[in-house]
């Protein structure tokens, strides 16, 4: 009887790890062993990352992004960006139904309703090397349309998480930092038909409406996508990374892991197309006897 419930419990825990490790995507650059996506021009432009939903996005005046190994989260990658002046900006978004405009992608669907979001959460790195101003590190945004009509576009725009307006002053460096985002947590906002930095409680500060306020404000809103990036009007230059990208709508969770794909050395690679052709050869001349 003590094995079969030993048996039984190995069986069960298996299932667990089975069912977390399936809760979390991997997500590899286009190129294996990494990448980095640029744009000069002031116009924001994209790269679909394969076909996983996620995107670069919003890169203009020579901002930087890429799945690459610059500062490796707990394994192998995560997603880098760089800000060479106060005018660049680059982004990493995951789009419902993406699709290309003018060479920036925009979402055509929705992944549920906003008032069903639960949590966010995601790991951030800001570089010492970075001169702009130390409360700054990437953000994590919630990228909404407020009526739910998809429609009309006017009134979309993004909740934005900060760590300075939640108490974090100033941003660590060198090292990095989980954040989970819940329904407590303080959002700004940009676009949503309101402006920016709307003051939608009353209290003549912008910064400081939790996410449950903005599910209040905006019963019918949809959650159009996820985004984390930096840049739009920060001075000086940045430099640093994102991982492990999550959020909650409902009972569904969805978490991405960025990680780098090892590059076969040439020898592996000779080796394979070696034994690749000795089995062509081994094949033919059993067809032809």
């Amino acid at each position: 009887m003590k094995r079969w419930v030993t048996f039984c419990g190995l069986i069960t825990i298996g299932l667990m790890l089975t069912q977390a490790s399936q809760a979390e995507t991997i997500v590899y650059p286009n190129v294996p062993g990494g990448e980095t996506y640029t744009n000069a021009s002031g116009i924001n432009q994209g790269q679909a990352v394969g076909a996983t939903g996620w995107y670069y996005n919003n890169v203009r005046s020579s901002g930087s992004v890429g799945i690459n190994a610059q500062h490796p989260n707990d394994s192998t990658g995560s997603v880098w960006f760089n800000g060479p002046s106060g005018s660049a900006k680059a982004d990493i978004e995951y789009l419902a139904n993406g699709v290309s405009v003018f060479g920036n992608y925009a979402a055509t669907g929705s992944l549920g309703l906003l008032s069903d979001l639960s949590s966010m959460s995601y790991s951030w790195y800001r570089d010492g090397a970075s001169t702009t101003t130390a409360n700054l590190h990437p953000v994590l945004r919630v990228i909404v349309d407020a009526d739910g009509n998809l429609g009309t576009i006017g009134d979309r725009g993004g909740l934005v998480f900060e760590g300075a307006y939640n108490g974090n002053l100033p941003a660590t460096t060198d090292a990095w930092v989980s954040n989970t985002i819940s329904m407590n947590t303080f959002l700004w906002n940009f676009g949503l038909g309101i402006g920016f930095a709307a003051d939608i409680d009353g209290t003549s500060y912008g910064y400081d409406s939790t996410l449950a306020d903005w599910q209040a404000y905006f019963p019918n809103a949809v959650i159009l996508g996820f985004s984390s990036g930096i840049g739009s009007g920060w001075s000086g230059t940045f430099t640093g990374a994102v991982d492990k990208i999550s959020w909650t709508i409902g009972d569904t969770t969805t978490a991405t892991n960025f990680e780098v794909q090892a590059v076969p050395e040439p020898s592996s690679v000779l080796l394979t197309m070696a034994g690749a052709a000795l089995l062509f050869l081994r094949r033919r001349m059993k067809t032809q006897s």
